[in-house]
C-alpha cells in the first residue's frame, strides 16, 4: 500500500536495518580474520614439526651410514682406522682419537677442537677432514635413491673412544653378534651425525656408539656364521 510521505510510520524509519547489517558484517569479518590467523599458525606449526623431523631423519641416516661404513671394514680387533691429524687436515678414512693431557693431575684427555665444534656447534659446519661421507643424495624428491628434501646433505664424524670393556665390573654390556663374542678386542666408535631440515633454520645432531669387533669380509653378519 502507499504510505503518505508525512505519515507517522514513515517518520519512524531511521536506518536500523543498515546499522544491523554493518554490525553483522563486522562480526563476520572478525570471525574470518580469526579463522585465517589460526590456519596460518597451524600451518607454521606443522611446517616446523616437519622441518624438525626431516632434520632428525637426516641425522639418524648419517649415523646409519657411519655404522654401515664401519661394518664394511675388515676388523681383526683393535682400531682399524688411522688416526686423524689434530690440525684437521684432510685425509681419507680416519677416526679422531682423544689425546692425553698430562698437564693436569690426574691426567685427563683433550679432544680435537674441530671435533668439539662439530659435536656442539649451533651453526652449520662441515665435517672435520678425514670423516666419511654419506653417499646417497637426500636433497630432492626425484631419482631412485633420493627420499627426502633436505636443505643440505647430512654429514658425519667418527671417533675411536677406546676398547670395548663389556663384561668388566661396572661397565655396561652390549648386544653383539654371536660370531664376534670372545674374539679379538672390539673398539668402540662414536659416530656423530648432523643434518639440516627442509631449510637451514633447523639443525639436528645425533650420536651412536658402535662396537666393532672381528669382521673379515662381513663375517658375523649372520648369527649362524663362524669367523
Amino acid at each position: 500500500m502507499n504510505i503518505p510521505r508525512h505519515s507517522p510510520y514513515a517518520q519512524r524509519q531511521r536506518g536500523a536495518v543498515l546499522f544491523v547489517a554493518l554490525v553483522f558484517l563486522i562480526l563476520i569479518t572478525l570471525l574470518a580474520l580469526t579463522a585465517t590467523g589460526a590456519s596460518i599458525l597451524q600451518e607454521k606449526m606443522t611446517g616446523g614439526m616437519r622441518n624438525r623431523q626431516l632434520g632428525l631423519m637426516g641425522a639418524e641416516t648419517a649415523l646409519r651410514g657411519g655404522e654401515a661404513y664401519l661394518l664394511n671394514l675388515d676388523f681383526i680387533g683393535g682400531n682399524q682406522l688411522t688416526q686423524c691429524p689434530q690440525n684437521g687436515g684432510a685425509v681419507s678414512s680416519c677416526a679422531f682419537v682423544p689425546q692425553a693431557d698430562n698437564s693436569v693431575d690426574p691426567p685427563g684427555i683433550v679432544l680435537n677442537p674441530s671435533v668439539q665444534s662439530f659435536r656442539a656447534s649451533h651453526t652449520w659446519i662441515p665435517a672435520p677432514g678425514g670423516s666419511p661421507t654419506y653417499g646417497h643424495p637426500l636433497t630432492g624428491f626425484t631419482g631412485d635413491l633420493e627420499t627426502a628434501s633436505l636443505h643440505a646433505e647430512p654429514v658425519l664424524m667418527i671417533e675411536a673412544v677406546g676398547d670395548d670393556m663389556a663384561g668388566v665390573s661396572f661397565r655396561q654390556s652390549e648386544a653383539r653378534d654371536s660370531a664376534r663374542k670372545g674374539v679379538g678386542s672390539p673398539t668402540l666408535y662414536r659416530i656423530t651425525g648432523r643434518s639440516q631440515g627442509g631449510s637451514g633454520a633447523v639443525i639436528r645432531v645425533a650420536e651412536s656408539v658402535y662396537s666393532a669387533g672381528l669382521n673379515i669380509g662381513n663375517a658375523g653378519a649372520n648369527p649362524d656364521d663362524t669367523p
